[in-house]
């Protein structure tokens, strides 16, 4: 049974200025977000996660 093709919607007025104005404030101000985690710290982590399926014969913590 084949989907029914939809149409894609489109932004018109009001709502198509304020998009085009906030996609062109973005790329003018980009904001930077901090990572939540450091390279060192998912180093770190799967360091034990690999320490860790050694230990337990590479069953993970869920393995039944």
């Amino acid at each position: 049974m084949a989907l029914e093709i939809r149409s894609t919607p489109v932004l018109t007025g009001e709502d198509a200025e304020r998009f085009v104005h906030e996609a062109e404030e973005n790329e003018r101000n980009p904001q930077r977000r901090k990572l939540l985690f450091s390279f060192e710290n998912i180093d770190r982590m799967m360091e034990r996660s690999q320490k860790y399926l050694k230990e337990h014969g590479g069953k993970g913590p869920f393995a039944k």
